[in-house]
């Protein structure tokens, strides 16, 4: 009984370590204090060097079509509050030239700060031959199931 006690008690502390660092209202007071304001009241785009890396990096994994990355723009800044969930990201607009297309396309990428992962909800659409959004819809649970 004692070993299944220490037992449980171990897995426990291991299954709350694994999961992601929950964001506090002070990681958005700190993203919040890092945007910077122009003389014109317009907000300065974030150029991170590291940032830039970790998506040119997340493409190449991810878009295997794409030839090169060419531009990387901050586009915004979003937040989420709930009693039940808190998440913040920001949004960049990548210019890619891919395989096959003279012109050059944009494409939408998401850089958590809080666990400081870059993912993008886009895929490569050859019908239309843009980048398209793909929406996962998440089927609720039944209460009484």
């Amino acid at each position: 009984m004692k070993k299944l006690f220490i037992l449980s008690i171990a897995l426990f502390s291991f299954v709350v370590s694994a999961q992601d660092k929950r964001v506090t209202i002070g990681d958005f007071v700190t993203e919040h204090e890092g945007l910077k304001e122009n003389p014109d009241g317009e907000i300065v785009p974030i150029n991170d060097r590291e940032i830039n890396k970790k998506i040119r990096f997340f493409i190449e994994e991810k878009y295997l079509n794409v030839e090169f990355t060419r531009n990387i723009i901050w586009d915004s800044y979003e937040t989420f509050i709930s009693p039940y969930d808190r998440f913040h990201f920001h949004t960049f607009i990548v210019q890619v030239k891919v395989e096959g297309h003279k012109r050059l396309k944009y494409l939408e990428i998401k850089y958590d700060p809080n666990t400081l992962k870059v993912d993008s909800a886009f895929e490569w659409d050859d019908e239309v031959a843009e980048f398209e959004e793909v929406i996962v819809v998440e089927e609720a649970a039944a209460i009484n199931s």
